[in-house]
């Protein structure tokens, strides 16, 4: 079939999962893995339905949905981009990918592990990335960008968005502290700014008591 995720090797390739040694970060969502579906609220799933639904995916649309976790989003998504779709999610998290896997999703989601800074897509997959509750767990944003920008097509869309505010998300990562303590959404300007580098310009950014929405497309190459 249309093999999407670009050359692996051997296990890793048959699996989707690889036995590298986990990171301290790794291992605290490795820990939370078997329980974090219960902590995904009614309204918060309301909230991501709502969100998808206005990001207005075309169907037949390929997206990456990085740091997919347990899989929260991809319902949404498989509705939104039909059978004749494709998602990539991926998580560097193994345990959060095996919760992932054994909720069986349709055949057109492909699920891997990986980082977001080394993402086994080829250039110009993606219609759309979207990162839910992930954004601010990437240790090189700058990095993160550059490679999520890459796998986009021209005029593609990132999209970063949480089900609270930007505020209370880092209030809350301080207040965990530990692996995730300094994981913290940047600002209006910040974000800016490293998006613009990318060659990604923010073209929508909502920041409420109940959501935090930010959405960058890419510019389109124009050939010398």
């Amino acid at each position: 079939g249309d093999s999407v995720l670009a050359q692996e090797k051997g296990k890793e390739m048959a699996t989707g999962l690889n036995a590298r040694a986990a990171t301290p970060l790794q291992e605290y969502f490795d820990q939370l893995a078997c329980h974090w579906d219960r902590e995904v609220s009614l309204a918060g799933l309301e909230c991501l339905n709502d969100i998808v639904r206005e990001l207005d995916i075309g169907p037949g649309s390929r997206v990456l949905d990085i740091g997919c976790g347990t899989g929260v989003l991809l319902p949404f998504l498989v509705e939104a981009v039909g059978a004749r779709g494709r998602i990539v999610a991926l998580d560097f998290s193994r345990n959060m990918l095996l919760e992932a896997r054994a909720k069986a999703f349709q055949h057109i989601v492909n699920l891997a592990q990986a980082d977001v800074t080394d993402i086994p897509l080829v250039h110009g997959f993606a219609h759309m990335v979207i990162c839910n509750s992930a954004f601010p767990h990437f240790g090189d944003k700058a990095e993160a960008l550059k490679e999520m920008a890459r796998v986009l097509r021209d005029d593609g869309r990132l999209v970063i968005c949480h089900t609270a505010s930007r505020d209370r998300i880092n209030q809350f990562h301080q207040s965990i502290g530990g692996a995730v303590g300094a994981d913290l959404l940047p600002d209006e300007a910040q974000l800016v700014d490293l998006t613009e580098r990318t060659g990604l310009r923010i073209v929508y950014l909502e920041d409420s008591p109940t959501r935090y929405l930010a959405i960058a497309k890419k510019a389109i190459q124009v050939p010398d």
